[in-house]
């Protein structure tokens, strides 16, 4: 009688402990959902060393298989919308636990794509009400969803007696990046605030590393752009890279745990071709 109980326990301890293995190791066994426009969008070889932060942030994920970059370059809240992308990449895929990281603005702001085809252009309150359906659909799956505020460009950048600064307002963010912030808040919507993060962490680089992020090519430098390329908006593999950094360091720093499915950023490399193919 005394084998069999022993047993018994011996069993059940067992059991208490393998259960404890698979949730271990169910840990950060979700998907990622990359919705946004160019800054977060998959480039191919022609392009490089162009790279959107959404491709870089695959360098970092355990199981890049689970992340899935829908990105697209000049799309907006928008046109994922009313396109039907946003439910064919996204919102039909979700299951519960799965994570959708949405970051727009660039293009919902442009004034003249406000017609088709490219009908990007939103007020600030209609690119709330895009946002809040987004939060709407996931949350609707079981699913999680976290903004991220959209990059300044070099534009903002100036120096004044060797110190620089980064305006995060031009080229029309402004409205939009306070109305993320916003959303984010009254929703209860987790913040990636790149925006935020860029302005106060890019003066600490110093003007030329921080332009060297940014498409800010010398001619002859690479081969895909033999006249040199003066992009103040996109990024290349080193800034994609930075930027997918600091999204996963506040992630972890929120306690998402949207942060177990990624490697520490800090001994995480890149190759310098990392990344993924081009999005669906």
């Amino acid at each position: 009688m005394k084998k069999s109980i022993v047993s018994c326990v011996a069993l059940c301890a067992a059991a208490v402990l393998a259960t404890g293995a698979e949730k271990k190791e169910e840990k950060g066994a979700f998907d990622i959902y990359m919705a946004g426009d160019s800054i977060m969008a998959d480039y191919s070889e022609k392009d490089f060393p162009k790279r959107g932060w959404g491709q870089e942030i695959k360098t970092l994920v355990k199981d890049p298989a689970r992340l899935h970059n829908t990105a697209r370059g000049g799309w907006s809240t928008r046109r994922y919308r009313e396109s039907g992308r946003w439910e064919k990449h996204v919102a039909s895929k979700l299951k519960p636990g799965d994570w959708v990281i949405a970051s727009f603005g660039h293009n919902d702001s442009n004034v003249k794509r406000n017609k088709l085809p490219k009908n990007d252009y939103s007020t600030p309150a209609e690119y709330k009400e895009f946002l809040a359906g987004f939060v709407a659909d996931v949350r609707a799956k079981g699913a999680n969803i976290a903004f991220a505020t959209s990059i300044p460009p070099t534009l903002g950048f100036s120096e004044t007696n060797g110190v620089m600064s980064v305006d995060g307002n031009v080229m029309r963010l402004g409205p939009y990046v306070a109305a993320m912030r916003e959303q984010a808040a009254a929703l209860g919507v987790p913040l990636l605030d790149l925006n935020k993060y860029a302005c106060e962490n890019l003066p600490k680089l110093g003007m030329e590393k921080a332009k060297a992020l940014y498409m800010q090519l010398k001619p002859g430098e690479y081969p895909n752009y033999p006249k040199g390329k003066d992009d103040p908006a996109h990024i290349r593999d080193a800034g994609a890279l930075w930027y997918a950094k600091a999204a996963v360091e506040m992630a972890r720093a929120q306690g998402l745990s949207l942060a177990d499915a990624f490697k520490d950023p800090e001994k995480a490399g890149a190759g310098e071709k990392g990344g993924s193919a081009v999005a669906p």
